[in-house]
């Protein structure tokens, strides 16, 4: 049965697949993602095993990295292979049965109504999800939207739909899993239009070879820097907050101590001085890179419109 009726009317749409040593999974991933879409491509990202021949024979155009590059660098060279195809919408979907491909025309639902960018939600299904999973989800979920200045509850799910104003215009960095963190975060600098759509998942126990929490810690530090560098008011201000209180409770310490005994604490007035200086420090720099940031941003607004 030809699904791809289920395909918004007359929109040409593409999903792409990363994948790295995923023989086991990607030839039915491929085959059911093609009712739903004119073309799959499968970047694989250096694989070991027979993902390339069995990716082709269920009829998916393949790109191969030369080497593991990461899977940010997969996502990277999905979108560049999207630019030059110039589909009206871009799907992507992970490669070991974590997402289901009967879901995609959910996501292109809103893609047609005038979104931007649409990330599958894993919350109705958090009882499937191991609870280390959920904590790591909320955390960086959370330090995401501190990024994108909206709300979203599950900023990292691989399971997205991009329109083609989001293809030309979002540019990527990022060659390791924080590049979904970086893709809401870019989108959101870039003014574009985000939805949230539930989905169900999947997990299998071979379906990812990450640690999870090494995966989780480095995609946090990443997110981390990203704030430091796209949020550096927030970043440096609430560091230089909390530099100030300690600073404050040393000064008071002092005061108490030279209240009650007539001593004066060389150590602790030292100490007030200190995180007050360096406080203040960083609140400045904070005021003075988040100026520097407003004039990047209005330039590239400009060069968008």
């Amino acid at each position: 049965m030809d699904k791809t009726a289920d395909k918004p009317s007359k929109l040409r749409v593409i999903a792409g697949i990363p994948a790295y040593n995923e023989s086991k999974y990607v030839g039915t991933i491929v085959l059911s993602t093609r009712q739903y879409v004119d073309e799959v491509i499968v970047v694989d990202d250096g694989s070991t095993d027979n993902t390339v021949e069995i990716a082709r024979l269920a009829g998916a155009e393949v790109v191969q990295h030369p080497r593991n590059r990461g899977y940010g660098a997969a996502i990277q060279t999905i979108l560049e292979e999207a630019r030059k195809r110039d589909p009206d919408i871009l799907v992507i979907l992970d490669a070991d049965a974590q997402h289901n491909p009967k879901e995609i025309p959910n996501l292109l639902k809103p893609i047609s109504e005038g979104y931007d960018l649409v990330i599958g939600s894993r919350k109705k299904q958090a009882n499937r999800i191991p609870l280390y999973r959920r904590v790591g989800q909320r955390l960086i979920s959370r330090s995401v939207n501190v990024l994108a200045n909206d709300q979203l509850t599950d900023s990292e799910c691989g399971f997205r739909a991009f329109s083609r104003k989001a293809i030309a215009t979002l540019n990527l960095r990022e060659n390791g899993m924080a590049i979904s963190a970086e893709t809401v975060a870019e989108a959101a600098r870039r003014n574009l239009k985000i939805a949230e759509i539930p989905i169900s998942v999947t997990y299998n126990k071979d379906s990812s070879t990450l640690n999870p929490v090494t995966h989780g810690l480095g995609v946090l530090t990443k997110i981390v820097v990203m704030i430091s560098e796209r949020k550096p008011l927030f970043f440096f201000g609430l560091a230089g907050a909390i530099f100030i209180i300690v600073g404050l409770i040393a000064g008071i310490f002092a005061l108490r101590l030279y209240s009650n005994s007539g001593i004066v604490s060389v150590g602790w007035t030292l100490i007030s001085i200190f995180f007050i200086i360096i406080g203040a420090i960083s609140v400045f720099n904070g005021l003075t890179l988040r100026s520097i940031s407003s004039i990047i941003r209005s330039a590239l607004t400009r060069d968008t419109k």
